[in-house]
This record gives structure tokens, C-alpha cells and sequence, in this order.
């Protein structure tokens, strides 16, 4: 299917944050890497791409896949270690958005409903967003809800905006994302981000080389007007 035929048929779309609008994946991986130390253990770049970011396993697949032994309340205390460490990049500013990621927001909420769609908590989006994005759209972050794979968080983004889940196109780069936008009626556009370009993809509507495909296809629209 063609982005033109797909622009069509959508009332709202729906970003993902973490890989398409902003390069924050090696921040989770070295906040992760800061915490896993005490158990003897880290992930290698190669691996957390492709079963943490583009997968979704987390921690509890590194430690099916590994072999890696954490008892539960451990588990529990690593996990608020790393949303710690995070938090601090995300407050700090150091964590930048991808080259034309503010721009696509801004034009995408010029021609259509718009939100932010993503499995982190909404603060930590915003805390990002807000270096780069004068005016942010609705942000649906993690907190309260299943994260994706399952397909809650966008779900609950369309409720926001008030529109049908398949007139909403949701923008990712991650399967689990993908899986979640197939199980919410929703058609996906699948980034290619440079992290991801070497990774299958599946249930997809079509796939764009970078996030600048979309924004050269959107000014079009706008200069149409």
C-alpha cells in the first residue's frame, strides 16, 4: 500500500517515541547495563537492539535467553534502579530526538489528530520532547497500562483523540510496537532508524527509510493547501 492511500483513509496518527521520534535507546541500554553490573552481567550493543529494542524481551527475556539468574524482589529492585538512572537522562536534556523528528509532530498535527504513543511513563516523554518541540500533542505514556506488545497504550490514544482505532496510522520502528498497532485494528508505518535495518518485518502497511520520507511526503500536503 502506498503512503498516499494510507494517508487517505487516517483521521489521527500516533507516534511511538523511543526510535522514531527520539534516539533514547542507547540511554535504556546503558541505564540497564549500569544496573545489571552487580549480577556479573551486561548486554552487548548487537543484542539489546535486537531483543530489547526491536523485540521488546526485556529483562525477563535477557534472562531466558542467558541464562541469567535474578531472584523476583531483586528483579523488582533492578528494574526501579534502571527507571532511576533513566529518569535522570531524560531530566537532564541529554537525550536528543532523531533529525526531523520535532518537525514531522509539528506538521502531522497541522493535517491531522495527533499523539504521542509510547510504552515510557508520560513525564519522561515530555521531559524529552519539550527540548526540541515548542507545543507537544497528547502524550499516552505507560503508566497504568499494559505495555506493548499489547495494544492498550494505543488504544487508549485514540479514545483520546476521539477517533476509530483503524482511522488512526501509527508510526513505528520496533515489532513489539507493530504487534501492538496489529492487535489495535490500527495500520503501522515501520521507521527504519538505522538500529533497526537489518531486522525482518512483518504485519507492516509499508516501511519508509527515516521519519524524513514522511516529513517530504506531509510538506507536500501542506502546499497542496
Amino acid at each position: 500500500m502506498t503512503l498516499l492511500k494510507l494517508w487517505k483513509r487516517t483521521e489521527a496518527v500516533l507516534f511511538d517515541f523511543d526510535g522514531v521520534l527520539a534516539d533514547s535507546e542507547p540511554f535504556y541500554r546503558s541505564s540497564w547495563n549500569q544496573v545489571l553490573v552487580q549480577f556479573g552481567h551486561s548486554v552487548s550493543e548487537k543484542d539489546y537492539w535486537k531483543y530489547w529494542a526491536y523485540l521488546g524481551q526485556g529483562l525477563k527475556g535477557e534472562m531466558e535467553r542467558t541464562g541469567l539468574v535474578i531472584d523476583n524482589t531483586s528483579q523488582s529492585q533492578a528494574r526501579a534502579q534502571q527507571k532511576e538512572i533513566y529518569s535522570r537522562f531524560c531530566l537532564s536534556g541529554s537525550i536528543p530526538l532523531f533529525s526531523g523528528a520535532a518537525e514531522a509532530v509539528s506538521m502531522a498535527c497541522k493535517l491531522k489528530k495527533c499523539a504521542i504513543a509510547s510504552n515510557t511513563e508520560s513525564s519522561l516523554v515530555r521531559a524529552i520532547a519539550s527540548t526540541e518541540m515548542k507545543t507537544l500533542p497528547p502524550v499516552v505514556g505507560g503508566e497504568g497500562l499494559r505495555s506493548k506488545p499489547a495494544p492498550d497504550i494505543f488504544l487508549r490514544a485514540a479514545e483520546v483523540l476521539e477517533v476509530k482505532p483503524e482511522k488512526c496510522l501509527v508510526i513505528e520502528d520496533a515489532l513489539k510496537g507493530v504487534k501492538a498497532a496489529q492487535s489495535a485494528g490500527m495500520p503501522v508505518i515501520l521507521v527504519r532508524n538505522g538500529y533497526n535495518d537489518k531486522f525482518e518485518s512483518s504485519g507492516i502497511s509499508m516501511e519508509i527509510r527515516s521519519i524524513n520520507t514522511l516529513n517530504n511526503f506531509m510538506k507536500e500536503r501542506l502546499n497542496a493547501r
